[in-house]
């Protein structure tokens, strides 16, 4: 199978298992959102929120970490994951822990303090789920991580349309995030045994000398990176109310939907760009830069239709009466959207190739720079300050990203053509600004076909074009191996 081949189909995989996410972390939410009301919306996305940092804590970079040693060593891969699984049983442990004490000693409602016992256990599943899906990345089989993804978040969304239906208290729902992801790790390690069949959990606590300096980097970086994007929502929670943080969070998971567009690519590439980082530094330069290029085509129009479209978005979806001070905060986020579309293949340079402590110092420099913007804004301009404040931070992490990676990115950012787009993207913005009654249906539309027009025949050379686009009999390889 050839390089091209295999990436398409891993793309593919990848696709479907972070597009099936959605249901849980999105549309399910909207759902919430919309039935439950900004009060009691805000207390669940409050308690998922603040279990996500639980569980990055759990991670603590180990399922990067782990990929990536995998994908360079596969020969040793057996002992990698002993030695990386029994670290991750500790800081899961740990992780528990955490939770359980912030409960225990924090002022909160019987709903919250119920919400986050539940989600607790939520926190076990979800992190070990996660191990095993990094495992099936470092052997590029992710169509094991696809078939759980897809199983526990169709399972997660018909259970929880159930609940709705029957009008069942919110901590049902909790319920059931849990019991899918319970079921997704058990079918997770049974894919594990057919990925590897010398797989073995036995544990080992020994040699943790070796790799503390990698994980401590990647578990920094990995915590960091989350809470920075995130620490708006706690802010918001503390200094605010569950109103603000249901406004702020409504705006918040539409844009969660195309962020899947950089997920997917930086699922299927962190193997690969780690593997051609030692074997073949010209294919690890040239797979970066299309990278690049693909994510500024395809963030620019997503970016447009968000913020000159944001009004309809938002009554479309949860309606202008309770929703309207959400409008605002979701065009910021267009804004912050083209940004993460666009600091995404620079931050995948410094992982691949082994600068990850660059990340892991942003990332905290920009998570002190949220919290000390927000001490000051938010307790002033609610939601819509804590959305300017993520902008500014993420403007530096991409700033910073920038400079340290630009010479392995001067064909794609330094050239007239994407300067050229980029000016004119700006054109187009303003006259559908001027516009923006029109509606949604027909704007969408035409920005996207604009896009695709500018990106076959002019944007991408021929040489990306056959890089990106499958062959008939490739599509045909790949749909045969879904099931």
């Amino acid at each position: 199978m050839s390089e091209a081949m295999r990436i398409r189909k891993n793309s593919l995989y990848s696709t479907l298992s972070i597009t099936s996410r959605l249901i849980a972390n999105v549309v399910v939410f909207w759902v919430l959102a919309r039935y439950y009301g900004p009060a009691i919306f805000g207390k669940f996305t409050f308690a998922h929120t603040l279990t996500l940092i639980f569980i990055l804590f759990a991670d603590f970079g180990i399922d990067v970490l782990l990929t990536n040693e995998i994908a360079r060593n596969r020969n040793n891969a057996i002992q990698i994951f002993r030695q990386y699984f029994s670290l991750k049983l500790i800081f899961t442990l740990l992780a528990l822990s955490g939770m359980l004490l912030f409960v225990l000693f924090n002022n909160l409602d019987l709903q919250s303090r119920s919400l986050l016992l539940i989600f607790s256990l939520y926190v076990v599943f979800n992190t070990l789920s996660n191990f095993l899906f990094a495992f099936f990345k470092g052997y590029e089989k992710l169509e094991y991580e696809m078939k759980v993804s897809l199983f526990v978040n169709i399972c997660l969304f018909i259970f929880t349309l159930i609940l709705i239906v029957i009008k069942a208290n919110i901590l049902y729902v909790a319920g059931v995030f849990v019991i899918t992801r319970f079921l997704g790790f058990a079918l997770g390690l049974k894919y594990s045994f057919i990925v590897e069949k010398n797989i073995s959990y036995k544990l080992v606590f020994g040699g943790f000398g070796e790799i503390k300096d990698k994980v401590l980097v990647f578990g920094l970086h990995l915590f960091f990176n989350y809470l920075f994007f995130q620490l708006d929502t706690i802010l918001l929670a503390l200094w605010k109310g569950d109103y603000d943080v249901g406004i702020y969070q409504s705006a918040f998971k539409l844009i969660l939907i195309p962020l899947v567009i950089p997920d997917i690519l930086t699922n299927t590439l962190t193997p690969v760009l780690a593997r051609f980082n030692i074997e073949n530094q010209i294919q690890w330069k040239r797979l970066g830069n299309i990278m690049n290029k693909v994510l500024f085509i395809i963030g620019l129009p997503i970016s447009i239709i968000l913020f000159v479209s944001s009004e309809q978005i938002i009554n479309i979806i949860y309606g202008s009466k309770n929703y309207w001070q959400a409008i605002p905060v979701l065009r910021v986020f267009a804004i912050i959207l083209f940004i993460r579309f666009n600091l995404e293949a620079f931050a995948l340079n410094l992982t691949t190739s082994n600068r990850q402590n660059i990340r892991m110092y942003v990332v905290i420099i920009a998570t002190l720079l949220n919290f000390v913007l927000n001490y000051f804004i938010i307790p002033v301009y609610g939601a819509f300050g804590a959305v300017t404040v993520s902008l500014i931070t993420n403007c530096f992490v991409g700033f910073i990203y920038f400079v340290v990676t630009i010479p392995s990115f001067n064909k794609s950012v330094m050239n007239f053509k994407t300067w050229f787009v980029f000016i004119m993207s700006m054109g187009l913005s303003l006259l559908l600004w001027l516009f923006k009654s029109v509606t949604i249906f027909l704007i969408a539309p035409t920005v996207i076909i604009i896009f695709i027009l500018i990106g076959y025949f002019y944007f991408f050379t021929k040489e990306e074009k056959k890089l990106i686009l499958p062959k008939g009999s490739e599509f045909l390889a790949i749909k045969s191996r879904f099931f």
